[in-house]
């Protein structure tokens, strides 16, 4: 909280920090003029920016009670709040308004606000100033709840590509930290090599499912995360019957996606029902026509085994039935 009546003089104790929850708080009776912004109840914020290039933020500032009643309409309707961003010269006196440099326009409304401010500096420090001329001794406190977000204020990360099959890696990247700060991922990622804690390529090993991961570092004071999400489909569709009769239609036993260089140690076995192995083929560039060393084999069911024996990442055997139908 800040000093009583005196808000800038605990700005450095105010701090902004983006991937947290709006924080509460309200205006105090202390008049400030900094260009545009003059008004007579403010707060002061400090924060801090990454190192990400030419980014951006988002302030949001949501009404809490900041009201008046409007007595030409016999309403009561919000004060209007304000905000301007500047830049605090090392050192100085924060209660005067010559020791800031503007960096932003004055923005301001009477209703929920999320406005972006660019032209920021990288790892660089700055004061939010938050102002109304709201009259709290006729109308009561002026509340608000108010965050920061975007890439200057916070990390950006993502992979590529997001959407893969089963067996294939993708690439992961973070940035934005201040310098120097590291990177951890959590959860950690399986089965990854990394080129540095903010960089890898991994390969996750469940398909049919979006996984997440996120990023975790710092700005400043604030630890910061950032989450990616990637795709992983099955890579194997496996067909249940051929129909070996020479009409050109389902002639040879299909199974999809497994004739990829990550597969090219697979195993593929085909039983009888009495356990005899009738076929094994290591990786699958010619598929099973039916035959036993070059004999029709009747119909009915067989028992397959497929091993994937996948590069990078482990994967569960296939196991089922494949009909010969005539």
């Amino acid at each position: 909280m800040s000093a009583q009546g005196n808000p800038c003089a605990n700005v450095a104790n105010q701090i902004l920090c983006a991937d947290t929850p709006y924080e509460a708080a309200s205006l105090e009776a202390y008049p400030f003029n900094l260009g545009c912004f003059d008004y007579t109840m403010t707060n002061f914020y400090t924060f801090e920016t990454g190192s990400n290039q030419n980014a951006f933020m988002q302030v949001a500032i949501n009404y809490s009670n900041c009201d008046y009643i409007d007595f030409t309409q016999n309403e009561v309707v919000n004060d209007s709040l304000f905000f301007i961003v500047a830049q605090l010269t090392p050192g100085a006196d924060p209660c005067l308004p010559s020791s800031y440099s503007i960096i932003s326009s004055c923005v301001g409304n009477n209703a929920n606000m999320d406005s972006t401010v660019s032209g920021l500096s990288l790892e660089s420090e700055y004061v939010l100033i938050v102002g109304s001329n709201h009259d709290n001794s006729q109308f009561g406190p002026c509340a608000y709840d108010i965050a920061i977000g975007g890439p200057a204020v916070d990390l950006t990360a993502s992979a590529s590509p997001f959407n893969i099959t089963l067996c294939e890696g993708a690439d992961a990247i973070a940035t934005g930290a201040s310098s120097g700060a590291p990177y951890s991922w959590s959860p950690e990622p399986e089965n990854a090599a990394y080129s540095s804690d903010s960089t890898f390529t991994f390969y996750p090993s469940n398909a049919g499912q979006t996984i997440s991961l996120s990023a975790v570092s710092t700005i400043g004071s604030c630890t910061v995360n950032a989450p990616i999400y990637v795709h992983i489909n099955e890579p194997i569709f496996i067909y249940n019957a051929l129909t070996p009769n020479g009409d050109g239609y389902d002639d040879f036993w299909e199974i999809s996606g497994l004739n990829i260089p990550c597969f090219e140690a697979a195993e593929v076995s085909v039983y009888d029902r009495w356990g005899q192995l009738v076929f094994r083929s290591l990786g699958y560039q010619t598929p099973w026509d039916g035959t036993n060393r070059g004999k029709f084999l009747p119909t009915g069911p067989y028992y397959y085994v497929i091993e994937p024996n996948a590069i990078n990442v482990d994967i569960e055997p296939y196991i089922g039935i494949v009909s010969i139908i005539r």
